[in-house]
């Protein structure tokens, strides 16, 4: 099974690009709520501490990892048990602003995709107004429908890039009891 994971593609997407709307008459219609700054007024968003910075990547984690079966990059090649109902998270690190994003070439039938999700790897930063790019999490949910063991194979590359070999490729064994 090969699936592209389209909520990478549109995290990276939403990340680098903007179109503006265009009105009927072909216009760009005018930004109500903007208003132009002298470079002079300009100041820029202030940076957060290491301390600030170290705790919003804790909290981050801490809420990535809560209420689920979390299986992150240190579970490469291992094994992670559930029972029947559970869900268990995949969350990896990418570049999906360069392209670069995670496809599901084979997951076990007894689990079942039930959603996707994004998140920076340093949000004290990458939330400050302005900031582009930079690596993300990118997480899979899946949960868990009958007992079962099996293999989950995820590869990381440009999807346009077929002819080229993944950049990295993520498997995890996985067993779910009644």
């Amino acid at each position: 099974m090969r699936l592209l994971l389209a909520g990478s593609a549109v995290l990276a997407l939403g990340a680098c690009c903007h179109t503006p709307r265009i009105a009927a008459d072909g216009t760009a219609p005018a930004a109500a709520e903007e208003t132009a700054v002298e470079p002079s007024d300009y100041q820029p968003p202030e940076m957060p501490t290491a301390e600030e910075a170290a705790r919003a990547a804790a909290d981050a984690q801490a809420a990535a990892e809560a209420g689920v079966v979390y299986a992150g990059i240190d579970k490469k090649g291992g094994e992670v048990a559930l029972k029947v109902g559970e869900t268990l998270r995949i969350e990896l690190q990418s570049i999906p602003t360069a392209g670069y994003i995670w496809t599901l070439d084979e997951a076990p039938d007894f689990m079942t995709l039930a959603g996707e999700g994004g998140r920076p790897t340093d949000p004290a930063h990458q939330n400050l107004p302005g900031f582009t790019g930079g690596n993300h999490y990118l997480s899979f949910d899946f949960v868990a429908t009958s007992a079962g063991k099996g293999k989950f194979r995820l590869t990381e590359g440009r999807p346009w890039e077929s002819d080229e070999p993944p950049s990295d490729t993520y498997e995890l064994t996985v067993t779910v009891t009644e």
